[in-house]
């Protein structure tokens, strides 16, 4: 696996010198001696951090931070502020810096700082995210939020569903317990690509009851960042086709634009409760 990538930006040799000797082994460095060096350096090796001095030849790093804050695609870099002038590193902490380490630096300080503040990037990254189980059925491919998931198996033997819609017209046992099953192909009014043996059954947990959804493959889950799916509600038109109140939103992914949709959605909480009630009595 390959290191966090940081950039060193200081116009002493020197101060460079101190900080790669002490973050080398633990980051791939790239260094920079002005601020316009530093600024040229950031779309070519996309930095999971910055550390910034401020007095500095050509650009200082007041402006070289405040240039990082008005580009939508570098704001999300974390930088540290390393420099003798307390005032002016506070000024950055409220223009968007992350932290701050006054000179002279020791070894003991930087690594843990650095540490701490890539952490806290990368978690902020996350809370943003989507994990997302993809599907398919028929030629449809869609994806389901992981965190209703409960299980992926194989396609398990099943036994007739004396009650319900064609597409909830088996059951199987998991577990010891009857979970019914939703043809999801049957339900969107496509056809299954592949004969029965060969499909997969994701069981969802919907209000305290399971329900599984036959589907042709799955996919291994996926983490999709924030801004790459398009909410229902900034989605143009109303009724979405068959997907209908199951529509959450569309992921942007390398295989196209693909919806995500609830699968709880896929059947009325009621006609579940009266499912998993009469599965029960049987």
């Amino acid at each position: 696996m390959s290191l966090p990538h940081l950039l060193l930006v200081d116009d002493s040799e020197a101060v460079l010198a101190f900080e790669k000797a002490a973050l080398s082994g633990h980051y791939a460095l790239s260094t920079a001696t002005t601020g316009r060096e530093a600024l040229a350096k950031v779309p070519q090796i996309d930095p999971a951090g910055i550390l910034l001095d401020l007095s500095m030849p050509e650009m200082d790093g007041d402006e070289v931070l405040a240039h990082l804050q008005d580009d939508p695609a570098m704001r999300r870099i974390p930088v540290i502020i390393i420099s003798s002038e307390k005032l002016r590193a506070e000024a950055c902490l409220k223009n968007g810096a992350k932290a701050y380490l006054p000179k002279p630096i020791r070894a003991q300080e930087l690594l843990p700082l650095v540490e701490r503040v890539l952490e806290e990037a990368r978690a902020a990254a996350r809370a943003g995210n989507v994990a997302v189980l993809f599907v398919s059925v028929g030629k449809l491919e869609l994806g389901l939020p992981l965190e209703c998931v409960r299980t992926v198996l194989h396609q398990a033997a099943t036994q007739p569903l004396p009650l319900g819609p064609s597409y909830l017209s088996q059951m199987l046992v998991l577990h010891e317990e009857p979970v019914a099953v939703l043809d999801l192909a049957r339900r969107l009014g496509i056809e299954h690509a592949h004969p029965a043996l060969e499909r997969k059954l994701v069981v969802v947990e919907s209000d305290g009851a399971s329900l599984a959804i036959c589907v042709d493959d799955v996919r291994d889950p996926e983490e999709l960042a924030e801004g790459d799916v398009t909410p229902r509600e900034k989605l143009g038109g109303t009724e979405h086709g068959a997907l209908r109140d199951a529509l959450l939103g569309v992921a942007r992914t390398s295989r196209g634009a693909l919806p995500l949709i609830d699968p709880r959605a896929l059947i009325s909480r009621e006609m579940l409760r009266t499912l998993a009630a009469g599965l029960r009595t049987r």
